[in-house]
């Protein structure tokens, strides 16, 4: 889902960045008491933006809708299509691609579009606002995404509470009620590099126990788990490569104390092994889910495992060659979101893949199911300290210079940083990129940052943002690769 980056005013001041540079180092540097209360304001500021009277209609709907039967969804799905494609018509980005207004009678009529790409999205900015919203006061929402070009998408808060109803929804299906005691492994620094236990800070607005992903390593997971033991949260939500090495201390030692009602996971691929080991450790399911800040496609699993495309939230192609994807077939996710008038992507290329499933569960749902998601490929940084790094492309969220990025960890101590960047990208970006890397790795690894005019691709034609040359998954854990 949505990373906590939704910043309101799309009118941001010349100064921006350096003021969030400030207002990082001072929170680095306050007490413990202090970091507390500013991740519980925080969280107040975020519970206001995510949750009100949209939020709340929505989910009552949501509620309903996941039982409506396949020819209801698709009179549904058809519906929303026309009124979107008949808004996007009046857009000049839209015009330009010869878009007119269509009564949509089959989907497949969708598929006479031409395809929306990540480079044109990044390129078009604030054109792609839709003339009745662009003077209305919006939020930014930065994200990396699997192909490292950072965008920025654009919404409004009714937009950001619809999209938090349908994580409401997937957090329901998986047992947990509104209010219970949360645990995450995310993206955001919310301890500093060189600090010490505890590695976590407490959101109390939201009941919510935030774990730092950059300070798990062997020296530290005893104090994660009794944490988690003391805090004894209802839902887990983390990264797959965060959770990973808790689940294995917990089962080589035999600890039991851990038990939440459900895990939820995002953001990476979640192999079949690591599924399992998590189901093991924490003795409960566990409930992957696919989304992104473009709020274009949701796939989410139900209490049976299976895979459900979120028919309300948008449509999903699967596309291999420019074609339908067949059953079996592995192919690109293209989607096309139903929830953001301010910001219509219309068969947008998300750079994942999927493949199609059978579209029947026992759970009862209708509509589409995908049979596995290839999203995140990416390898996991290991510290010289020995701590498991994941997810790093949060950094790269918010500075426009930059157009391709790839991490790679080339010694068991050093880091090279390549990038593709525009004629915008400045030195002080730079080093505000080296700064974050920095706080995410410690003092001990060494980072160079380099300019390069392309990335390499894999014989896949796909982009590793994140490749580790010195270590390697194994069923074990990470192992180093022989030289």
């Amino acid at each position: 889902m949505l990373a906590d980056d939704g910043t309101p005013g799309i009118e941001r001041p010349r100064s921006f960045d350096s003021i969030m540079s400030f207002a990082a180092r001072v929170y680095a540097q306050a007490p413990l008491w202090m970091q507390n209360l500013l991740v519980s304001a925080y969280g107040i500021r975020l519970r206001r933006l995510r949750y009100g009277r949209t939020g709340g209609q929505t989910l009552t709907w949501l509620r309903d809708s996941q039982w409506l039967g396949e020819v209801e969804l698709r009179r549904y799905q058809l519906a929303t299509l026309s009124n979107l494609v008949a808004q996007a018509a009046g857009m000049s980005f839209y015009r330009r691609r010869g878009l007119e207004r269509i009564e949509f009678q089959s989907v497949d009529q969708l598929l006479e579009l031409p395809l929306l790409t990540k480079s044109e999205v990044q390129s078009a900015g604030r054109e792609l606002i839709a003339e009745r919203f662009r003077n209305n006061r919006l939020c930014e929402i930065h994200t990396g995404g699997t192909t490292g070009k950072p965008l920025t998408i654009y919404c409004d808060r009714e937009t950001l509470q619809r999209n938090y109803a349908f994580f409401s929804r997937i957090k329901e299906t998986a047992g947990i009620q509104e209010g219970a005691r949360i645990a995450t492994f995310a993206g955001r620094v919310v301890v500093p590099p060189r600090a010490v236990a505890p590695y976590w800070r407490h959101n109390r607005a939201a009941n919510t126990l935030l774990f730092s992903s950059y300070h798990i390593g062997q020296d530290t997971l005893p104090a994660y788990v009794d944490a988690l033991a003391e805090f004894r949260p209802a839902l887990i939500d983390s990264y797959p490569s965060s959770l990973e090495p808790i689940a294995r201390y917990l089962l080589e030692k035999g600890i039991t104390s851990v038990r939440p009602v459900a895990v939820i996971t995002s953001s990476e691929t979640l192999f079949p092994t690591v599924r399992a080991l998590l189901q093991r450790a924490f003795d409960c399911p566990v409930f992957d889910h696919y989304g992104g800040a473009e709020m274009v496609a949701l796939i989410a699993q139900c209490e049976e495992g299976t895979y459900h495309v979120a028919p309300e939230f948008g449509f999903v192609e699967i596309v291999t060659d420019r074609r339908p994807a067949a059953a079996g077939e592995c192919g690109e996710i293209i989607a096309t979101g139903f929830i953001n008038p301010v910001m219509p992507l219309i068969r947008y290329a998300t750079g994942d893949y999927g493949v199609y499933g059978s579209g029947e569960c026992r759970c009862g749902r209708a509509g589409q199911t995908i049979e596995r998601i290839e999203g995140r490929m990416d390898d996991v940084i290991v510290t010289p300290e020995g701590n498991l790094v994941g997810r790093l492309d949060p950094i790269f969220k918010s500075i426009s210079g930059l157009q391709e990025t790839r991490i790679v960890q080339d010694a068991a101590d050093h880091l090279r940083v390549e990038m593709v960047v525009s004629a915008t990208f400045s030195d002080a970006m730079e080093r505000e990129l080296a700064s974050q890397l920095r706080s995410r790795l410690g003092l001990t690894m060494r980072i160079d940052m380099l300019r390069v005019p392309r990335i390499e691709r894999t014989a896949a034609g796909k982009l590793r943002t994140t490749v580790n040359l010195v270590y390697r998954r194994s069923p074990t854990g990470m192992e180093p690769i022989a030289m």
